[in-house]
């Protein structure tokens, strides 16, 4: 009996050692372990639920780059007249079929064109209105056709140059000025009286020369009273001066000379009407152009008409450059007791612009 009880502890303590070892052999390191914690889901996990997964920040980024290439300036907003919001006219990017949408001057910005009109110059002046000698069939009436008795040129190009700055989203101050030269002459076919007091008595057969200088300025403010995406009305108010010379001369008279120079000032209303006909894919727009104004005051009466259209192209950052056709008609007349001038411009016109 006492011979069996080592033994017994022999193999007890045997059998608790191989245990220790062979689990120690099995066993993972620490290193071993955290791979396994961070190694990522084997095919046959269990899915991670969606609403744990993390976001792509590409996808995020992408739109945002896009809308960066297609307007590397996208211009704000224009702010149309409602009453509950503003309106939003921006263009749509290339290849998008586009709403018709009207360009325009936004706050400090400018508009500058330059104009060419192919006019017929007609007038008559009378210096001095009622003259002493019998000059016409109707008694003392001493008017004088421009072109069939002095001898100016019926048609001129003439230019005009027209500046207009928003200072406020629907204000601006707009400025233009229109000016020519006509030099010509001839033998009148009637006798008439040009000079002060009836001392520049022309009759039949003589040599006239005739050379006569206009000047027509403007300076208006602008209100647009309505403007939206795809039209414009806007009314004006403003000033006109204007500067007229004409200097007949006369060889066989004796050398004689005589230079009619006067000022007018009188003021103006008007208004403008602009309305959208197509907006392309590209941005290009073709829209209606159409103005009118009044001239009055100090026995001045004239009129300012012109009805067109305009097709404008984007140059990127809300700028634009248009081109703009149409047909105009310019009257001017002031009569006092001493003298009466009567000048009228019509014909077709060219301009171009641009907006930044």
């Amino acid at each position: 009996m006492l011979r069996r009880i080592p033994v017994t502890s022999l193999v007890c303590l045997a059998f608790f050692l191989s245990t220790i070892v062979l689990n120690a052999a099995w066993a993972a390191g620490p290193d071993e372990s955290l791979e396994i914690l961070l190694r990522p889901n084997q095919p046959g996990a269990a899915p991670v639920p969606a609403s744990h997964k993390a976001k792509s920040r590409a996808k995020v980024i992408a739109p945002r780059a896009m809308a960066s290439v297609v307007y590397p300036c996208v211009p704000p907003p224009l702010r149309g007249i409602t009453k509950v919001k503003p309106a939003a006219c921006t263009p749509l990017p290339y290849g998008v079929r586009p709403m018709c949408f009207l360009p325009a001057p936004r706050a400090r910005q400018w508009d500058i064109s330059a104009q060419a009109l192919f006019a017929r110059v007609k007038g008559t002046i009378a210096w001095p209105r009622y003259s002493m000698y019998y000059t016409t069939y109707s008694g003392y009436d001493n008017q004088v056709d421009l072109n069939d008795d002095l001898g100016l040129p019926a048609h001129q190009v003439i230019p005009e140059l027209s500046a207009r700055y928003q200072f406020r989203p629907h204000w601006g101050i707009q400025y233009s000025i229109l000016g020519y030269e006509l030099n010509g002459g001839g033998w009148p076919n009637r006798q008439f009286v040009f000079g002060p007091g009836n001392t520049g008595y022309i009759y039949y057969g003589q040599d006239v020369q005739t050379k006569w200088q206009h000047t027509y300025q403007r300076v208006s403010l602008v209100y647009d009273a309505l403007r939206n995406c795809q039209a414009s009305v806007s009314v004006s108010g403003g000033w006109v001066h204007v500067d007229d010379k004409i200097a007949i001369s006369c060889q066989n008279c004796g050398n004689y000379t005589s230079t009619f120079s006067k000022g007018i000032d009188a003021a103006t209303v008007g208004i403008q009407f602009q309305r959208c006909l197509k907006t392309a894919p590209n941005g290009g727009t073709l829209s209606l152009d159409n103005k009118v104004s009044a001239m009055f005051i100090d026995d001045v009466e004239g009129w300012d008409v012109q009805a067109g259209a305009r097709y404008s192209v984007p140059l990127g950052c809300g700028r634009w450059g248009y081109v703009k056709g149409g047909y105009r008609f310019v009257q001017l007349k002031k009569g006092q007791y001493d003298y009466l001038l009567n000048n009228t411009l019509e014909g077709g016109f060219v301009e171009g612009g641009f907006i930044f």
